[in-house]
């Protein structure tokens, strides 16, 4: 399978023929609805010179020059008539370089670059659902995927990214637990939540500003909860037995959960260890110091109104959370779906069993936000 992909790829040709897209299609194995959607396009663009000549036009701005800014071609691409078909179209008409440019070289197995393209159809049919009709909208997104940004080893996505949070992950040589305090200036409201955050229960007890110091033998700060809330009150971590292991700009993977199939706790940690192996072995020089992930998923409130034993809750289990500014937008589009929000509740019907959790709770005043947290690569059981 993975050596016929490889020469369909390599052989493809121009990717406005529907001989070529057929070809890019069967070796990343599309199914035969998103298949048909590409082709009906590519055969438009036969009989139509001048949009294929645009096609190619933003098939090189985007993946080729890089002259312009990603942002702008896309935006540019989606205001055409049938934007979102043609946008569909050059994407996925980027795949066969994708294979030579940076899987190929890297040494990447086939069935990463099909598993990871695969998103590409997951948001042809998000914008069917969406629109009624064939294409392709969340660009930007998808430019990280087709410039060899983000890969999918199992039930996860994973991208490379600089570790974006003002906090500090001290672990202990001898015991080898952790602690995570708040870098300096960062300030939070009493509860320890984010200055900021309008749901923080703590707006009325004052704001707070964190410190952080190192005078040759401690490191001294405000330690932040696996919950996720930072406290008022600073430890000293002796610097012979404590370890500084993750701060701001280091190399982290941000996890992504893409639609489709069930988040089983063993197929994520299934998926963790499988990353590790694949960046270790395909990017040595880049030593990744943990996993991040801000998403819906890690709501701290799900701790609170889900069973222990959902998949939901066992996602979170493995993260230390951090405070964020976040709201509820996110969680409902999820849950309910595309462009639901607080006013919508009342009308809408509550039928799975997480709906009609977070249908109970925010119609009853409380409310909700995303979350975001960490886990260091040694203490997810699958080093690099």
């Amino acid at each position: 399978m993975n050596d016929s992909m490889t020469t369909a790829l390599s052989n493809a040709g121009d990717f406005v023929q529907t001989a070529c897209m057929r070809q890019i299609c069967e070796a990343v194995q599309y199914p035969d609805a998103i298949t048909l959607a590409l082709l009906a396009e590519t055969e438009r663009l036969a009989s139509d010179p001048e949009r294929a000549d645009a096609a190619r036009r933003f098939h090189r701005e985007l993946f080729d020059e890089h002259k312009r800014l990603s942002g702008d071609s896309n935006r540019e691409l989606l205001a055409c008539a049938d934007g979102a078909m043609l946008a569909a179209v050059v994407y996925a008409g980027a795949i066969p370089q994708l294979w030579e440019r940076y899987y190929a070289k890297r040494g990447i197995a086939a069935q990463i670059l099909i598993d990871t393209v695969q998103d590409l159809a997951i948001w042809m049919e998000t914008h069917r659902k969406r629109h009624g009709q064939w294409g392709l909208s969340e660009l930007g997104w998808l430019h990280i995927h087709m410039t060899g940004g983000l890969f999918r080893t199992g039930r996860l996505q994973f991208q490379p990214i600089a570790f974006p949070y003002s906090a500090r992950v001290f672990r202990n040589r001898l015991t080898g637990e952790h602690v995570v305090l708040s870098d300096e200036g960062v300030r939070f409201h009493a509860d320890g939540q984010l200055a900021g955050d309008a749901d923080s229960a703590g707006m009325q007890g004052g704001e707070w500003t964190s410190a952080f110091a190192f005078d040759g033998r401690h490191f001294v700060g405000h330690p932040i909860s696996r919950l996720g809330a930072a406290s008022r009150e600073t430890v000293r971590l002796p610097a012979d037995t404590w370890n500084l292991t993750l701060q701001k700009g280091d190399d982290v993977l941000n996890v992504h959960i893409p639609e489709g199939g069930r988040m089983s706790h063993d197929a994520c940690l299934a998926s963790y260890a499988s990353a590790a192996r694949f960046f270790g072995e395909c990017f040595p020089e880049q030593p990744f110091r943990a996993y991040v992930c801000s998403s819906w998923l890690l709501s701290p409130e799900f701790r609170d109104w889900l069973p222990e034993q959902s998949n939901i809750r066992q996602f979170q289990s493995d993260y230390h959370l951090l405070p964020l500014i976040s709201d509820e937008t996110q969680i409902l589009e999820r849950v309910f779906d595309f462009g639901t929000q607080l006013a919508d509740l009342p009308k809408l019907a509550a039928e799975t069993s997480l709906q009609r959790v977070v249908y109970d709770h925010l119609t009853a005043g409380d409310r909700m936000h995303n979350g975001c947290g960490f886990i260091l690569m040694e203490e997810s059981g699958a080093e690099q």
